[in-house]
């Protein structure tokens, strides 16, 4: 078998325009690309094609499908996609770049203008919101969000508010309006105010139980870090929603809120710049416990100090409203175990 300098081969591969070629012409652009699954024969299920590429801290473009878990370089792809082993694969890919002259690097893309922050709008529209939630007329709104047992010091600290509808609070075109509901804002690691999310009362009549602003008032984060009341402890609790890390937030224990488990790249790379313990706690459903064994592999690939997941038989929030002031004891219990990457069972 010829002898191959397998850095040199996967400096010369472009891992985008080999996944055009291998899987399906991308959709989508930057970091948002996506490809059909390279494993042969795997339906598409979802309207969003699950493979994603990435470059990861040594500079080396990987991609994974999320699908079905399958990942790697370019030496990887070929070889789940050709059904070839790993020598057949080298041998392909070196002749494929031995065709080149000089190595192929990814051709830079003019990113989509995105904002760094919250529009004055959607602030203005957080504000008014945060003020609606205690006047009279929020006393429904109050007493929903009590029955979730969230914190109320942790909701003011956070600008948690009710919007009561677009017939009653005027707002700018591109922000939620679909009826009324409870609006969370979301955070950087400095508190500062980049985004925020409605949730309707009454999904079946708004057509979705979310609702977020258009691109022109903010951009959708990976990672929302909730105000927190007392930032000790060694450890951060990785919820699925912002309603989930309020709930740990209320503990009180540091959280932060994924707030798509179905497009976690970035969130990997915003988790992993984390100075404290991760512990993976996403819903119990099929897409939670997927995306969390992805996130903990992703995250110890990109030298995450140590990760753990924990299992839960509901989520975090459904939790609290059983267990109630008994939440918060049963937490910090479970998670008084050895620091090593592992699972654990949570209430059960």
């Amino acid at each position: 078998m010829p002898l191959h300098d397998i850095d040199a081969i996967l400096d010369r591969i472009d891992l985008e325009a080999l996944a055009d070629e291998l899987c399906s012409p991308r959709r989508g652009r930057g970091s948002g690309a996506r490809w059909r699954s390279p494993v042969p024969d795997h339906p598409q299920t979802g309207k969003t094609p699950p493979m994603s590429i990435f470059t990861d801290r040594r500079g080396r473009q990987r991609w994974t499908c999320w699908s079905t878990g399958a990942s790697g370089t370019a030496i990887d792809l070929v070889s789940v996609n050709r059904r070839m082993d790993v020598s057949a694969s080298i041998d392909w890919l070196a002749d494929r770049a031995g065709q080149v002259a000089e190595p192929i690097r990814p051709t830079p893309r003019p990113a989509a203008p995105q904002r760094t922050g919250a529009s004055a709008a959607l602030r203005e529209y957080v504000h008014a919101c945060r003020s609606e939630l205690y006047k009279p007329s929020g006393e429904d709104a109050r007493q929903w969000l009590e029955r979730r047992r969230l914190n109320p010091a942790v909701l003011e600290l956070n600008d948690v508010g009710f919007d009561p509808g677009p017939s009653a609070l005027l707002r700018a075109h591109g922000l939620p309006s679909r009826g009324a509901g409870i609006v969370l804002p979301t955070f950087d690691r400095l508190g500062q105010l980049v985004y925020a999310q409605t949730r309707y009362f009454d999904p079946e009549t708004a057509g979705r139980k979310y609702d977020n602003p258009s691109g022109k008032h903010a951009t959708k984060p990976a990672v929302s870090w909730p105000r927190l009341l007392d930032s000790s402890g060694h450890q951060t609790i990785v919820c699925e929603g912002v309603i989930d890390a309020l709930t740990v937030a209320g503990v009180p224990m540091r959280s932060a809120a994924i707030l798509s488990a179905s497009d976690s790249a970035q969130a990997v790379s915003e988790l992993s710049k984390d100075s404290y313990q991760l512990v993976l706690a996403l819903d119990p459903d099929d897409a939670g416990s997927k995306a969390g064994g992805l996130l903990q592999t992703r995250l110890v690939d990109m030298g995450a100090r140590t990760v753990r997941r924990v299992s839960l038989p509901n989520d975090l929030n459904e939790m609290a409203q059983c267990h109630g002031d008994q939440f918060g004891p049963i937490l910090r219990a479970t998670l008084r175990f050895p620091t090593r990457s592992t699972s654990t069972e949570l209430g059960r």
